[in-house]
């Protein structure tokens, strides 16, 4: 049993020249603004036109169509590898690596001159290109396992792509009758070939599936996340509301909802500017997302109002938390505003505090809300006793 090659040739050609048109097409949506992709476009295109040059074998002498489809395959595992790196771990694949490529081209230049025998040119090809590709399974396994799911299909095809290219080069100095050029035909060089060269083709669709994965994460991302301050917008932050509720409400729990908003912040805007604003605001809701347990919510209702959601908290837990929060809050000082170093702005939150008990029917956040916004405590404090006049002399 044996692989007609030419055939198989023809069946990788054709679904490359679908994976570059797919990836052209979708440059146009989304992800046009995604380097990776492009990158991983490019790699594919070139390895389009080593296939092309592989049919076209016929018409060159033999040694510079070796050399051209060799260094143009490789070239395209390259920018696959660069892709990878740079999708993954956000940085340039690694200098030396791209020296390897030219020393390869340079020894495969000394192997033509040499005429060394086509079953060694097989085995050392086959391990160049494996090294190119060894990148996306192991940059893949041990930085992007746990981010894109695509990435762990990515991972897998890259792994077995390499492998089938090892145990081509092997093969290849095992059994060196089986290969007197490409298109001999031949069960194991066949097999080998294809396995390695559609593992790639379905690491390409990894690879476009997991862009399309990030591109959906941002966008959910910034749907629920203030830009500004990193809080829930308050569309995510009334949509987790009730579900808070419902919780609570199935564990007989206690509930406290905060509400908090800087006093005076309009003055800071006025004097200052909108951007020593912005800063403030950040670095409140830094203060406060410092203080909160990871189950609480906090969210950036609009202006400078915010809204804390304490689950399974009573009333005295709640309250100790909001003195703490504004104590925080008034130790904040921001300065080197508008360009001078002694400029500080400090700033303080009033808070209105409900509690929902769990002996009480639970009320629904938009009650809580109500009430909260209700009971506003001013800056002096929660628990500290208001100033009373002196009695008057007897």
């Amino acid at each position: 049993m044996s692989i007609d090659i030419p055939t198989m040739l023809v069946a990788v050609l054709v679904a490359y020249a679908l994976l570059v048109l797919d990836l052209a097409v979708v440059h146009r949506s989304l992800l046009s603004r995604q380097p990776e992709l492009r990158l991983w476009t490019a790699g594919s295109l070139i390895l389009l036109l080593a296939f092309l040059s592989i049919a076209l074998r016929p018409l060159l002498a033999q040694a510079p169509a070796i050399f051209i489809t060799n260094a143009l395959m490789t070239f395209g595992c390259l920018i696959y590898a660069e892709a990878t790196h740079r999708f993954v771990r956000g940085t340039a694949l690694p200098r030396w690596h791209v020296a390897s490529w030219l020393a390869g081209l340079v020894l495969l230049a000394g192997a033509l001159a040499l005429r060394l025998p086509y079953a060694q040119l097989a085995a050392g090809a086959s391990l160049w290109l494996a090294w190119h590709l060894m990148p996306i399974p192991v940059i893949t396994f041990r930085f992007g396992w746990h981010g894109e799911r695509a990435l762990r299909a990515m991972a897998l095809t890259g792994a077995v792509c390499v492998t089938a290219l090892l145990a081509r080069g092997g093969h290849a100095l095992a059994r060196p009758d089986l290969y007197g050029g490409l298109l001999q035909p031949g069960l194991f060089q066949g097999l080998t070939f294809l396995t390695a060269f559609i593992c790639i083709f379905g690491a390409g669709f990894g690879f476009l599936l997991a862009n399309f994965e990030r591109v959906a994460n941002r966008m959910e991302q910034l749907a629920r996340i203030d830009a500004l301050t990193g809080c829930l917008n308050r569309g995510a932050l009334e949509l987790s509301l009730d579900q808070v509720a419902e919780r609570c409400r199935r564990d007989q729990a206690a509930c406290a909802l905060v509400l908090m908003d800087l006093d005076h912040f309009k003055q800071i805007n006025d004097r200052h500017g909108h951007r020593v604003g912005d800063d403030v605001l950040r670095h409140f809701a830094d203060a406060v997302r410092q203080r909160l347990r990871p189950s609480d919510l906090f969210g950036r209702m609009g202006g400078e109002e915010f809204c804390v959601v304490l689950p399974a908290t009573d009333r005295v837990t709640a309250h100790a938390l909001v003195e703490c929060l504004r104590g925080a809050v008034e130790q904040l000082a921001v300065g080197g505003l508008d360009g001078q170093s002694d400029a500080i702005v400090r700033v303080t939150v009033s808070a209105g505090v409900a509690v929902s008990d769990p002996g009480a029917p639970l009320l629904t956040m938009a009650h809580l809300r109500s009430r909260a916004a209700g009971r506003r405590y001013p800056a002096q404090g929660l628990r500290r006793p208001r100033p009373t006049a002196p009695a008057a002399p007897a």
